[in-house]
Order: structure tokens, then C-alpha cells, then sequence
């Protein structure tokens, strides 16, 4: 009961500790601190992308591209602002609801008054970036926002807008792209602070600013702070993210959103649509890595945030979706702690598995539901939890392992517990067998009582092990006042019987030196032969056995010596078994006392008996 309340105990403070690691984890959100951490939770994200398959685009976006075919015809780069003037007549005589230019018209060129006109004739947005922090200020109108409550950035840099032809004749919107740290578009910016000539200003994305031009009724407001914010566009809610952006939910690869291009508008459907006109020729270096595509055109980017407003299909990434990391992450860390610590290796592996699938389909259904959960910090917790219950899972395998090695001697236990079916091979093999016994134990424990008889074997059997184990022999069992000891296990070795002979002299000297030995004497009897050694037992007890007629010879001479008032009897076999051995035992006083037929045997055999051999110099 002891070991058991100590290994809940363990399970219980590692639990603990498991779960505030994962909560600090969560708090700290990795998928969105560190370059590294930011660029494996925008793999995880583009994965769930990848599972969840392309969608089809809400009906009311498309785009006009300058793309190879219109370049090859105007033979011109970048397109003139006469053939930006033709595009935009032709959406708007198509019955586009708004156009919007992912161009910066920057620099005053030949046909600004064109463009101009052609795009006071519909509802448009021309595109404005940030200048260099040395760049001039522009006087350019105040974004579209009816309300900002925001913080007041220190030294916006300055807005890179239209040339002076052209404004006023379109609303503004940012085109400013900013890539992950892995160098992918996931995200784009909801709103941009500028510096004009009439001082700093919010500009809304371009898309929010097509959305905006489409209808003039809209409301657009802006809440932004460190940590998270909103935007509203009219009744539809967009929650940002922590950088005041809004992560964009892809339907496919480039041109997933219907896409026409320049050089062939006779087909295009572009009737009630919001219409983003842009460049995707090559070479013009407007393409950007996101989920589905290493080259997906930048005016697309802002085309899917707009159907994402259309649908209000969005990725929602704020501040309610880290109070779910956090749940998550406690959930993940305790479901991998209990799957991992489970008994058996094989069931722990798969359980840990199945937590994998089970995390990865929570954040599969969160993501298809609109909610980007932070892959990072959940899989991260279900390590932690799984390594912690891998590791409560070994030290208690250690412990167990350490206690059952007290019932078996150390020489074996590794051997066993390594082995994947745990036996010895079905040869016998030579062994020397020794017993021991304590003389007269019998009465000497009627006075002693069941404690002090306990006191008295465990001195005994200490005494036995102190002397066997530094000779490297095996104690295959004790039973009360006797013990068994084999060398030659499991290995034979060629100097077996010598050191059986130097435990015999180890056990008396021991016994001789113990201040708590109460003076009974020592019998040692032995034998050496063939031993066969094998696991035996049931399913789930077995126990290390030692047989053979050796086993049962050794045993015998014990009542020899008895009769003959003799401390040791060793048969010829044991002593014939080294060239030393005989010379040894000469000095330990043994002498042959001839062939004699013990108890239970037909065959006579020879013994060697002597006293206790304490005076003898080891």
C-alpha cells in the first residue's frame, strides 16, 4: 500500500507540474512568437488547408489580369494608364459594383486624365502603400473609417499614393503586403497607418476599401489594440489577429477566383461584381507563397480577403481563440500524460498515437469551423504530457525492476529483464551446487519467537549474500535457514569450483567477524555435475529453477558431515573439477573420508569432509 500511494503520488505531482508547463506553453504561444515556432504553425496551418481541400469562391469577386497573353499585346510594362482606363470602363460598362487597382499609380505618366475620367464614371479604389521614412508628404484624404479607436503609432512613415491627376477621383485602400517569417502570405493588414500632409490616417485594406466603394452606405470601423481588435464593415464582424491583421482563408490555388484576362474580355462575367484589376505576367514579381501556391498573384490575395468578407468565411485568430489554446493545450498535455505512462509499452505507443489523431482532428474540425487554433502549442503539449508520462512510466518500469531484482541475484536480473522471451538454453551445463545451513537452528529459534527468529534469518541470509556476491556467485533460493548458491551461472567459467571454495572460507570468516552472530555453527555441503537452468512457472509467475541429480546430490552431504561432527562435505566430483581445487582445500583442512552411499542414491560417491575453516589464511 505504501509503493502504491508513493507511485500516485509521483503520478500526481508530475501531473501537475505537466499542466502548468503546458499552460505557461499556451500563455506564451509559440505559433506566434520565435521565427522558427511562427514558421511550423504556418506549415500545420498550411496542412489543415491542404486537408481540408479547395473551396468554390463566393459569386461576387473576379479579377481582370495583366497577365502574359494581355502583356504579349500591349508590348508595354508596366500597362499603360490608357490600358487601366479601357479595363476599368469595361467593368463598369459590365456592371461591376466596384474596381478596385492593386497597382501604385505613383508617378504622373501620359493618360492620367483618361484614367481619371474612367474611374469618376464608376466606384473605385486606387492603392496606397508606405513611402521611404525621407519621402515627401502627399495630400491625400483621410481613409474611409467613420470610427478609429486605436493607439497612436510613433512616426508613421509617409503614404505612397496616387499621383495628384488621379486623386480624388477614387477612394484609398492599402495594398501593403507583409510575409510570415517563413516568407509565405497568410495574412493581410486590415487597416494602415500613414502620414499625410493633413496628418496621420487609417487606410483600409483594398479590399475593405472595394467593399466600401460598392457601397457607400457601409460603416467602416475600426478597433485595434497591442493584442487583438475588430473591424466592422457595415453588419459583418472581422476579428484580428494580434498583429491587426486578418488571416485569410484560401479556396485554392491562383486562379481558383474567377480570373479574365485583358486580352480576352469578350467572355467575362463581371455583372454586381467586385472587380480587382492587377498584374500577373511574369516577371512582374507580384506573386507570393501562401497555403496552396508558391506563386499565387498578390491582386488574388486581396481578392479572397474580399470573398472572405463576402461570405464571412473567416479565420478567426484573436484573443477567444487563445482562451481555446489554452484549453486545448491542458486537454493535449493530459490526454498525452495518460496515454503514454499506460503499463505496457505497445499500449502506451498506440494511445499516444490515437491522442495525435484525436489533437490533429480537433484542430482539423476548429479550422474548418473558422478558428485557427495554435498547432504549435497543442502539439507541443501533448509531447510534454506524453514525454512525462513516458519518463513516470520508465521510473516506475526502474523501481519495479529494482524490487524484483531483490528476489533474484544480480548476475541474472539484466539478463531476464532484456531478454524478449526470457529463458536460459536446454543444455546442461557444468555448475558446483553449494548448500548451507545453520546447525541446531531448529531449537534455537523455539526461544526466539516469530520476530527474532525473522531478525536472525535476515542476518543470516545477509551473510550469505555479502560473501556469494563478490565471487560472483548465484543465490538461485533461501529457505529458512538454508540457503542454495551455484557458480557457474550464467555462464560456466573455468575457475567455478575456486571460487565456490573462497565462498565457503568468505561465509565463516564472516560469521566468525559478525558481533550479532549468536555462536551457532555452519554446515556446507556440495556437489558438482551437469545443472540444467530454465524459467519455469505460469504466464505471469515464473521464477529461475536449477535442476538435475547434481542439485539433489549437493544436498546430501550436509547429514554426512552431521554424522561425522564435520562443518564441510564436498564430494570428489566438486574438488576433482580444478587442478587447484584439491591443493585449496588441503589448506582448509578438508581430507577424503571415502566413498559412501547418502541418503536416497544407489551409486556410492566419494566426500571430502573438514572443519570450519576460519583459521585459514584467504
Amino acid at each position: 500500500m505504501v509503493v502504491r500511494d508513493g507511485f500516485r503520488r509521483a503520478r500526481r505531482i508530475t501531473g501537475a507540474i505537466v499542466l502548468i508547463l503546458s499552460l505557461v506553453t499556451a500563455i506564451w504561444h509559440p505559433g506566434d512568437r520565435s521565427a522558427f515556432w511562427q514558421g511550423v504553425e504556418g506549415r500545420l496551418l498550411d496542412a489543415r488547408f491542404l486537408w481540408r481541400g479547395p473551396l468554390t469562391p463566393p459569386e461576387g469577386v473576379a479579377i481582370i489580369a495583366f497577365d502574359d497573353a494581355a502583356m504579349s499585346q500591349l508590348e508595354t510594362f508596366p500597362p499603360s494608364r490608357s490600358a487601366l482606363a479601357k479595363a476599368v470602363s469595361f467593368a463598369a460598362e459590365a456592371g461591376a459594383e466596384a474596381i478596385a487597382l492593386d497597382f501604385l499609380l505613383i508617378d504622373p505618366r501620359e493618360g492620367d486624365v483618361g484614367l481619371a475620367e474612367a474611374l469618376a464614371e464608376t466606384s473605385a479604389v486606387l492603392g496606397v502603400a508606405e513611402a521611404p521614412a525621407d519621402a515627401g508628404l502627399q495630400d491625400l484624404e483621410s481613409g474611409d473609417f467613420s470610427v478609429v479607436i486605436a493607439p497612436e503609432l510613433n512616426k508613421p512613415l509617409p503614404a505612397l499614393g496616387p499621383t495628384e491627376t488621379l486623386r480624388g477621383s477614387a477612394l484609398i485602400g492599402h495594398v501593403t503586403l507583409r510575409h510570415d517569417t517563413d516568407g509565405a502570405a497568410r495574412r493581410l493588414g486590415a487597416a494602415q497607418y500613414l502620414a499625410t500632409e493633413d496628418g496621420n490616417a487609417w487606410y483600409p485594406s483594398l479590399a475593405i476599401a472595394a467593399m466600401k466603394a460598392s457601397d457607400d452606405e457601409l460603416d467602416l470601423r475600426l478597433r485595434s489594440s497591442l493584442t487583438s481588435g475588430r473591424l466592422s464593415v457595415g453588419k459583418t464582424l472581422i476579428a484580428l489577429d494580434g498583429r491587426g491583421a486578418i488571416p485569410l482563408n484560401f479556396y485554392g490555388q491562383g486562379g481558383t477566383i474567377p480570373t479574365y484576362s485583358f486580352a480576352s474580355l469578350g467572355d467575362a462575367d463581371l455583372t454586381g461584381k467586385i472587380i480587382f484589376v492587377g498584374a500577373t505576367a511574369t516577371g512582374f514579381g507580384d506573386r507570393h507563397a501562401t497555403s496552396y501556391d508558391a506563386t499565387f498573384p498578390g491582386v488574388e490575395l486581396h481578392a479572397t480577403l474580399a470573398a472572405n468578407a463576402i461570405e464571412q468565411r473567416f479565420l478567426r485568430r484573436d484573443a477567444v481563440t487563445w482562451v481555446w489554446d489554452v484549453a486545448l493545450a491542458l486537454m493535449a498535455s493530459t490526454l498525452g500524460f495518460f496515454a503514454a505512462r499506460l503499463d505496457r509499452p505497445w499500449l502506451g505507443a498506440f494511445a499516444t498515437a490515437a491522442a495525435f489523431c484525436v489533437l490533429a482532428l480537433v484542430l482539423q474540425a476548429a479550422f474548418v469551423a473558422g478558428w485557427w487554433l495554435d498547432g504549435v502549442t497543442a502539439l507541443l503539449s501533448l509531447l510534454l504530457g506524453a514525454s512525462a508520462g513516458i519518463g513516470l512510466r520508465l521510473v516506475q518500469h526502474r523501481r519495479r525492476a529494482a524490487n524484483l531484482a531483490l528476489y533474484q541475484s544480480p548476475l541474472i536480473v539484466e539478463r531476464l529483464a532484456d531478454a524478449t522471451d526470457p529463458r536460459f538454453e536446454a543444455a546442461a551445463r557444468p555448475a558446483v551446487v553449494l548448500f548451507v545451513d545453520v546447525a541446531n537452528f531448529t531449537a534455537y529459534s523455539e526461544k526466539l519467537g516469530p520476530e527474532g527468529t525473522a531478525d536472525f534469518l535476515r542476518l543470516f541470509h545477509g551473510i550469505v549474500e555479502q560473501s556469494v556476491e563478490p565471487l560472483r556467485g548465484i543465490i538461485t533460493h533461501f529457505a529458512g535457514d538454508g540457503a542454495m548458491v551455484v557458480f557457474g551461472l550464467p555462464e560456466p567459467g573455468s575457475d567455478d569450483t575456486i571460487r565456490a571454495l573462497r565462498f565457503i572460507e568468505a561465509l565463516y570468516v564472516a560469521v566468525g567477524s559478525s558481533s550479532d552472530w549468536p555462536g551457532l555453527g555452519l554446515r556446507v555441503g556440495g556437489h558438482a555435475g551437469p545443472v540444467k537452468t530454465s524459467i519455469i512457472g505460469g504466464k505471469r509467475h515464473k521464477q529461475l529453477a536449477v535442476s538435475g541429480d547434481v542439485v539433489n546430490t549437493a544436498s546430501r552431504p550436509q547429514d554426512f558431515a552431521k554424522s561425522q561432527s564435520a562443518a564441510i562435505a564436498l564430494s570428489s566430483a566438486l574438488l576433482m573439477s580444478n587442478p587447484d581445487a584439491r591443493d585449496r582445500a588441503s589448506k582448509m583442512g578438508l581430507r577424503p573420508a571415502g566413498l559412501h552411499t547418502l541418503r536416497g542414491r544407489n551409486e556410492p560417491i566419494e566426500i571430502w569432509i573438514g572443519p570450519s575453516p576460519v583459521s585459514v589464511e584467504l
